[in-house]
This record gives structure tokens, C-alpha cells and sequence, in this order.
């Protein structure tokens, strides 16, 4: 079942309930008007027969001249006719029994004796009876004279011309509601086929970049900020996300081939050089360059992995870490690689104030050694590398400072990417993977951080890692 069908059986449904509603209550309405109606013309005519009684009767009843007079009976003064030719007149002693009628069907008008009673204490009875099938509406009021009950009155009027109209009415009302409810729902059809055309030029359309793998390709936008021109910017923003994740993916997997061949050529290489039968000497070198190029394929593999786990958001723990022992450790583990076959550089830690970070505290340690080992790497021998880490607030800034190469200013955009080198040479000859500064932006941004660089070529680098501080 479509949605377009859905929706205009729920809204047909809706406006049946409605109309039903409106209808039956019109219909209630009407009913209780006519009867009131009629209750009202009885009251009438019970008040002028009084009258007519105190006029003509004077002080006492007389139901002989009741009867007599039954059609000549004047609700001020005498001589105007009372006309109630559908209003049968009925006069009954306090006992019930029968002193005067204006036909011989008030007569058989079945008599209440509960009524009756009523009626003659003092008190107006309304009832409906039923003649075989004719409905009559009746009242029973007290006749007075003096202030005292002499007779009760029971006046009845047939209710067929009211049910008539009340029958007329339904089929009116019936007949309209049918109408009604054809209009609305080809009216609903109708709206609903036209509001939900955008949605579905927009599920075709989105239906065919799928199939196509056309991702470049964008949906229309509606000119209207309305729910439809939500859902295309939804669409676009998606549609973005999963160009730049393709893009991100074709460049990791180029990247990721181009950084392996290298060292599995040198393996290779190294391997084939130790089945030639080579001197001792030369087949532990061969080994040794080997290992090394296993160990740089180690590291990248390792580092791609958590780059893949931090893209799903599974790589991060979130304990109290205390940082400033994590950063004098790391400074601690890497004081054995300031000395290279170029000379040595000297590694220093400015500051270290007590702090806690909310995060995983191995994560925290790989940033803070991929820093510190990529600013030893680029710092030339007799070069220093400062690290402080210092609170602001409720922010740790750690801090990593060299006097080495510097990064030119076209770059700087640039570093954080994956598998980015500003010198590609230089870098492949320091040992580098080019996942590191990736990897540092990564844990920054999965603890709710920030990291900035600023660099001046010839001059050195500084690199600052902001971090919230854990609430104490």
C-alpha cells in the first residue's frame, strides 16, 4: 500500500468521523428543537384552556360546559376561536377518570395513572405514547380554580409531521454527506498526489545516482525552506559525505599501495640477496635492512588500523588520565632517540603542570610521542625540541616546539591529511609513514579538542594540542 493511499484513506477516514459527527449532532439538534417546539404549543394550550375555564366557569368546574364549549375556548377574552386541529384535548378528574374530550381519540390517548397523579399535585408531565403506529407527544397539567386542583388536563399532539421532517432531514443530511465524502476524497487524492510529487522526483532521482554511482551528481533543491527542501539539502549533505568518504577511501587505498611497494621491493630484494649465497657480513646486513623494512611496514599497518577504528568511533576509552605523568614518561622514553649518526639534539621539558583528562590514556601517549618523535625527526642535530604542558582554565595546552626545518606556509593546510609530506623525499629518508600528524588530529578531536601548528621555515615548528580538562 503506497503512501499516497495511505494518507488519503486516513484523511477520508478523518472526515467521515468528522461529518458523521457534525452530522449527527446537527441532526440531535434539530430533534430536541421540534420537540421543544412542541412542548412549548402544549404548555400554550394548557395555559389558555385554564384561562378559558376561570372565564367561563366561574367558580366551580362544569364538564358539560367544557364539552360544549371545548372548541370555542379564548386565551384573553371571548370569541376567539382556539385552533388545534392536530392537538387532542382530554379533561380528567384528580381520579382519573374522563369529564371531557375534543374527539373520540384524545379518549383513547392511553392514560399514566402515575402521571395523572403527578399532575394533579401540582406538577407538568411530558410523555411520548405510541398509537399503533402513530408516536404522540403528551403533556399532563393541573387545572386550578381559586388556587385549588380541580382536573387535569392532558393535551396530546401527533409527532408525525415533526418526524417527518426530521426524515427528510437525514435523507438530506445522508445524501450530502455521500457527496461530501466523494469530494473529499477525491479532493485528498488529489493534494496528497500533489504534495507528495516532490518526494517522489526526489526518491527517483536519488534512486538513480545509486544505481549509477554517479555520487558527484546532486538532487534539485526546492527554492521553499519547507520539509521537501530539508530533506534535498539532507540528501546533498549525504550525498557530500559519501564523495569525500570515496575520495578519502580511492586516495588511502593509492596511498597505501604506493607506501608498501617501497618496502616490500627492499624485502624482496634484501630476501633474494640472501639466497645468492652472500658473505656473513653482507647476509647480516641484508637481514638487518630487511627487519627494518618490516618494522616500517608494522607501523603503518598499525596505524592505518586505528585510523579505521577512530573513523567508527571504537578506539577510544574514557578514564581519569593524569596527564603530566604520561607527558614526563614520554619525554623520558624518548631522550634515546635524540642521538642519531648526525649528532645529537636536545629534548626538554619546560613545564608540567598536574592535570586529568577524561580519555584513553594509551591513545594520549601516542599523540604526545608522535609529536615529540616528529619534531626530533625534522630538527637537525644541535636543535632542541621544548615540551611544556600548562593549564588554562578548564584547558591543558600541550605544547611541542623544535628549532628544526619549519613547514613552508602552503602547507600547513595540508600536514594533517593522511599520508601528506611537505618534502616527500626528506621525509622518506627520515623513516617516516606519514600517518602521524593524521593520528594526532584523530585523538585530538575524539577527546574534544583542537591542534594547531604555527611554523616558520628555517626556523622550527610549534605544535599545540588543547584538551578539556576532566571536571574535579
Amino acid at each position: 500500500m503506497s503512501l499516497r493511499f495511505r494518507l488519503a484513506l486516513i484523511y477520508t477516514v478523518a472526515f467521515l468521523i468528522a461529518l458523521a459527527i457534525l452530522g449527527s449532532a446537527i441532526y440531535l439538534v434539530l430533534r430536541q428543537t421540534l420537540t421543544t417546539g412542541i412542548d412549548d404549543e402544549l404548555a400554550d394550550l394548557a395555559g389558555q384552556i385554564e384561562r378559558a375555564v376561570v372565564i367561563r366557569g366561574g367558580d366551580r368546574l362544569d364538564a358539560q360546559h367544557l364539552l360544549d364549549e371545548m372548541f370555542v375556548l379564548s386565551p384573553p377574552t371571548p370569541g376567539q376561536e382556539l385552533r388545534a386541529q392536530n392537538i387532542h384535548i382530554h379533561i380528567l378528574s384528580t381520579d382519573g377518570r374522563s369529564l371531557a374530550s375534543s374527539s373520540l381519540t384524545a379518549e383513547t390517548v392511553p392514560l399514566d395513572p402515575a402521571a395523572v397523579a403527578a399532575a394533579a399535585s401540582g406538577e407538568d408531565v411530558y410523555q411520548t405514547v405510541r398509537i399503533g403506529g402513530v408516536r404522540l407527544r403528551s403533556r399532563y397539567s393541573p387545572l386550578t380554580i381559586n388556587g385549588e386542583t380541580v382536573a387535569v388536563v392532558q393535551l396530546s399532539e401527533s409527532l408525525s409531521p415533526m418526524m417527518k421532517t426530521i426524515a427528510e432531514f437525514r435523507t438530506l443530511l445522508l445524501a450530502g454527506g455521500i457527496l461530501a465524502l466523494l469530494g473529499g476524497l477525491i479532493g485528498t487524492w488529489s493534494l496528497t498526489r500533489q504534495a507528495l510529487q516532490p518526494v517522489s522526483d526526489l526518491t527517483n532521482r536519488v534512486a538513480r545516482i545509486a544505481e549509477t554511482g554517479e555520487f558527484n551528481e546532486r538532487v534539485p533543491e526546492a527554492d521553499e525552506p519547507d520539509e521537501i527542501g530539508r530533506l534535498a539539502l539532507t540528501f546533498n549533505a549525504l550525498l557530500d559525505r559519501i564523495s569525500v568518504m570515496l575520495d578519502r577511501q580511492r586516495t588511502l587505498v593509492a596511498d597505501t599501495s604506493h607506501e608498501l611497494r617501497n618496502p616490500l621491493m627492499v624485502v624482496r630484494g634484501n630476501l633474494e640477496l640472501l639466497a645468492a649465497g652472500l658473505p656473513p657480513e653482507e647476509q647480516r646486513d641484508a637481514a638487518r635492512d630487511a627487519i627494518e623494512e618490516v618494522d616500517r611496514m608494522t607501523r603503518l599497518v598499525q596505524d592505518l588500523l586505528f585510523l579505521a577504528d577512530a573513523d567508527a568511533d571504537l578506539a577510544i576509552e574514557h578514564d581519569d588520565v593524569p596527564l603530566e605523568a604520561l607527558v614526563a614518561n614520554v619525554v623520558e622514553d624518548a631522550q634515546r632517540i635524540t642521538t642519531r649518526a648526525d649528532g645529537v639534539r636536545t629534548l626538554e621539558l619546560t613545564a608540567n603542570d598536574p592535570l586529568i583528562i577524561r580519555g584513553d590514556a594509551e591513545r594520549l601517549r601516542q599523540l604526545v610521542w608522535n609529536l615529540v618523535e616528529n619534531a626530533l625527526r625534522y630538527t637537525p642535530a644541535g636543535g632542541t625540541v621544548s615540551v611544556s604542558l600548562r593549564r588554562h582554565g578548564q584547558v591543558a595546552e600541550l605544547t611541542v616546539a623544535d628549532t628544526g626545518i619549519g613547514i613552508a606556509a602552503e602547507h600547513l593546510p595540508h600536514i594533517f591529511e593522511r599520508f601528506y609530506r611537505a618534502d616527500t623525499g626528506r621525509s622518506r629518508a627520515v623513516g617516516g609513514t606519514g600517518l602521524g600528524l593524521s593520528i594526532v588530529r584523530q585523538i585530538t578531536e575524539a577527546h574534544g579538542g583542537q591542534v594547531r601548528v604555527r611554523s616558520t621555515p628555517g626556523e622550527g615548528s610549534t605544535f599545540t594540542v588543547a584538551l578539556p580538562i576532566s571536571e574535579e
